[in-house]
């Protein structure tokens, strides 16, 4: 009995972790890092500085990161975000990434790594769903 009591306590204690997403997830990994500088231009060709939160699907950030996608074959791929140059021509399935090495590769979006958390500089946080915009710039990935 005092097991089960103690295990419900536990899980009660783990719902803000659940509720919040990418809260816990890790800023930095294997020497890589989150919370970079891009520039977004939307659809309509507007630009604005923002700060790149993570990425996951519409519910919850899934990583800060890297994004998960699949190559022309279907193999899944994993993309430090920042050794990525920028995201340009989206399209509801896929987007050309340019790597700060100068490659490029097309590589279709899993459906949980499409939508970009975000933050502008007044620290307002919103989602964007890849699909959405015309191109990302990370500025200081390389840093």
């Amino acid at each position: 009995m005092k097991i089960l009591r103690i295990g419900c306590i536990a899980a009660v204690l783990m719902l803000p972790a659940f509720k919040s997403g990418g809260a816990s997830l890790p800023a930095r990994v294997d020497g890589h890092r989150s919370g970079l500088t891009a520039r977004v231009v939307a659809a309509d060709g507007t630009s604005r500085m923002v700060r790149l939160e993570g990425i996951g699907c519409t519910e919850s950030m899934c990583s800060r990161v890297f994004i998960r996608s699949k190559a022309a074959g279907g193999a899944p791929l994993q993309t430090w975000l920042d050794s990525v140059a920028s995201i340009q021509d989206a399209t509801a399935s896929d987007a050309l990434f340019v790597m700060r090495d100068g490659t490029e590769r097309r590589l279709a979006f899993v459906p949980d790594f499409r939508v970009l958390y975000v933050s502008n500089p007044n620290g307002r946080t919103e989602k964007l769903d890849l699909a959405t915009i015309r191109s990302l710039a990370l500025l200081d990935a390389g840093k």
